[in-house]
């Protein structure tokens, strides 16, 4: 089966709620002495990021099968993050199959509430120069819509389960040095 190289817009882990999620988490540990490990200057965020990536792909694919009925699977997790998050935040590069990719924009090439987000957000405005515009990323040019609609499905999954810490992840401390 096709596969094709897509990217999840998700919030990042920058100031979002998914950073709170793993803030609350290690808060929890620590709370009350009875895990001093679980301190933010010894957490192995590389991996603790990749752990909770995989949970969020795992339901947020649940979600969009229960809400709409497809069955999109995302594959080759990897977690992009910028050098600076003064311009941009982190997003799960992925693949996705061809075919159900092709079937879920299908189905919200015809939705009222999508085409408004997609056309708010190829919009170019003063300050602001949008890379593709409306007719480019509705007729997907360079598989660029399957990005818009999920960015546009993972805002929704985010306000509905995300904020409620339906995420589950692992903490992962960094190794520590044995003294003698």
């Amino acid at each position: 089966m096709k596969k094709i190289d897509t990217t999840i817009n998700f919030g990042g882990f920058y100031e979002s709620i998914h950073d709170s999620n793993i803030e609350s988490l290690i808060e929890s540990y620590n709370e009350e002495g009875n895990y001093p490990e679980y301190n933010f200057e010894n957490i192995d965020y590389k991996n603790t990021n990749k752990s909770y990536i995989e949970d969020y792909c795992y339901k947020f694919t649940n979600y969009i099968f229960n809400e709409y009925g497809f069955n999109i699977k995302f594959e080759n997790l990897k977690l992009w993050s910028p050098s600076e998050y003064n311009f941009n935040t982190d997003k799960i590069d992925c693949q996705v199959n061809k075919f159900q990719s092709n079937k879920l924009i299908n189905h919200f090439k015809k939705d009222d509430d999508f085409l408004e987000y997609l056309e708010g957000i190829t919009r170019s405005y003063d300050g602001y120069q949008s890379f593709y515009t409306f007719d480019d990323a509705l007729n997907n040019k360079n598989n660029i819509l399957i990005m818009y609609l999920l960015e546009y499905l993972s805002n929704e999954f985010n306000k509905k389960q995300v904020m409620y810490g339906e995420i589950e992840f692992e903490i992962y401390l960094l190794k520590q040095k044995k003294v003698a």
